[in-house]
This record gives structure tokens, C-alpha cells and sequence, in this order.
């Protein structure tokens, strides 16, 4: 077996375990207990907090001093997972619903079938990509390659760095802490949030509209050649895309019927946005831009607009 796979498949179980299993507790407690039934929304979510969590506490060890060793990063870990755990399984005791809110199923069209059959495809092809090629570009072989490295070598984060926040770097930092420095392990984990991203279009059309069109824009951004070429740069703006789109749908939910507990979790999207790259804070604009047109459509109604200066 080429040196490139192995590296990739003995990584890619910590980056499941990352991904699953620290990322679903943590999306069970985020989303309200009638949506628990909704699983691609379910991992959809916890693709997207996972990483946020972890590179959140590898930054946190870093700042205070802790050097950042598999034993340190492992352990804060494995007590996020117990908590996690703990945490939904007294949310699934103290709160009930008469039924979970996943659409009755209904019989996947043929076309709908071989929508995901190429999703799927491509998912397969990106992920050989993926492994085969270490960090090439610019950015991403020093931003994110070397970086990762160096963090690694170093045991933390220099206080001179002064470059993106360290979503992406720390995730390839918490491989080679495991297995050594090796991009190709370090890389094992773009393909989650490479899949992170075809979820959340999923979500984003299935939520707003309904299961057919959030499979149509799924396998329209799956597809989408330019994707492709992103994905194998292990760049950043894949996961911004993923933060981008959940928070776009949560708020619109919120929006649609106010909803503050939607309206928290586009806000928790934001914030993880926000540690991918600063210009997820155009969102706020967007949201400003909303709440200013529905003052205007509501004839600067206070009482009609409060609801929705709430959400945002």
C-alpha cells in the first residue's frame, strides 16, 4: 500500500473521533430536542462545532503556557467528550416531545438516487486527491502546512505569528502531534469538512424548502469543479462555506418564525466562523441589512420589528 494512504487511513480514525465523536454530543445540545430525528443535520452540526472545539481548547492550552502534547491535547479531549455526553443525556431526560420533527420518508426518487451516488463519487474522488497531494499553493503550504509544523516542533503557538486565526493550522497540529510530522496524516481530516460543507447545503435546502431541493443543492456543490480544486488545497474556505451556509439557514429559520433558539445557534455558527477567517463577520451585514428593510416594509413599526431585531 502506498506510504500516502497509509499515513491518511492511520490518521483519518482520531479525525472520527474528533469529528463524531466529540461533535455529536455537542450538536444534540445545540439543536432543540424535536430535531434530534434530523441525523444529516445532526452531523451537518457537528461537523461544523468539532473542530471549533478543538483547536478552540489546543489555542486556550497555547495561551496560557500548556505545552500542547498529544497527552494534554488528548486528555481536555476525552473530558469535552464526558461532558458532552453527560450534558445530552440529561437534556434527553429533562426534555420531551411528543414526536421528533424528521419528515415522515418517503421513497428516494431514481433521480434522486443518482444524485447521491455521484455525491458520493465525488466524495471518493476528492478524498484520493486529497491524500495524494501535500500542501503545493502558497497559502495554504504556508499558512496552514509549515504553520501546523511549527506549532507541532514548538509545543505551542508563538506569540509573533500574527497571521489567521488557527482553526485550520491547529487541526494539522493535532495529527502531527499524534503521528509525527507528515502532511499526509496531517491532511486526513480535510475530507470531513470537505463533507461538512455537502451537508450544510443539504441543510440549507431541506430546512428552507424541502428533502429534494437540499439534495439538488448538495450534488450542485459537490459537483461544482471549483470545489474539487479547493478541497485538495486543504484551504480555509471550505469550512468557511460550511459556517457560512449553517448560519445562514438557522437565522432564516429564526427569521421565518422568531425563534430564539435557532436564532443562538446561527449566532454559535458565527462565532465559529469568525475563528475560520474574519470576513465571516460579513454576515452581520447581511443581517443588518435585513432587519433595516423589514423596518422599512413595517413603516418603522416598533412593536411589529422588535421580534425581529431580537433574532439578529
Amino acid at each position: 500500500m502506498p506510504y500516502w494512504i497509509q499515513s491518511t487511513l492511520a490518521a483519518t480514525p482520531a479525525f472520527a473521533a474528533i469529528f463524531f465523536g466529540l461533535g455529536i454530543p455537542y450538536a444534540l445540545v445545540l439543536l432543540p430536542r424535536r430535531d434530534w430525528g434530523r441525523r444529516v443535520e445532526v452531523v451537518a452540526v457537528a461537523f461544523a462545532v468539532a473542530p471549533a472545539l478543538l483547536t478552540a481548547y489546543m489555542f486556550a492550552l497555547s495561551t496560557f503556557g500548556i505545552p500542547l502534547t498529544a497527552g494534554s491535547v488528548l486528555g481536555g479531549v476525552a473530558l469535552m467528550i464526558l461532558v458532552g455526553v453527560v450534558w445530552v443525556w440529561r437534556k434527553a431526560q429533562t426534555t420531551h416531545v411528543a414526536s421528533i420533527t424528521e419528515p415522515s420518508p418517503r421513497r428516494l426518487a431514481a433521480d434522486e438516487w443518482l444524485l447521491i451516488g455521484l455525491i458520493a463519487a465525488a466524495l471518493v474522488v476528492r478524498w484520493v486527491v486529497i491524500a495524494y497531494w501535500t500542501f503545493t499553493a502558497y497559502d495554504s503550504l504556508w499558512v496552514y502546512g509549515y504553520e501546523g509544523r511549527l506549532y507541532t516542533l514548538l509545543g505551542g503557538i508563538p506569540s509573533s505569528i500574527g497571521y489567521y486565526p488557527q482553526f485550520m493550522p491547529l487541526q494539522y497540529t493535532f495529527a502531527q502531534l499524534l503521528f509525527g510530522i507528515d502532511d499526509h496524516a496531517a491532511r486526513a481530516g480535510l475530507i470531513f469538512l470537505h463533507a461538512g460543507s455537502i451537508l450544510a447545503a443539504y441543510v440549507l435546502g431541506s430546512r428552507l424548502f424541502n428533502r429534494r431541493t437540499g439534495l439538488i443543492l448538495a450534488a450542485i456543490w459537490a459537483l461544482h469543479p471549483h470545489l474539487g480544486e479547493w478541497s485538495r488545497a486543504g484551504d480555509l474556505e471550505i469550512p468557511l462555506a460550511t459556517l457560512f451556509t449553517l448560519a445562514a439557514t438557522y437565522f432564516l429559520l429564526a427569521w421565518i418564525k422568531p425563534d430564539r433558539r435557532y436564532a443562538l445557534i446561527a449566532g454559535v455558527m458565527l462565532g465559529i466562523g469568525m475563528w475560520i477567517k474574519p470576513t465571516m463577520g460579513a454576515f452581520v451585514l447581511g443581517m443588518a441589512l435585513l432587519v433595516g428593510i423589514e423596518v422599512v416594509r413595517l413603516r418603522f413599526d416598533i412593536r411589529r420589528v422588535l421580534p425581529r431585531v431580537q433574532v439578529a
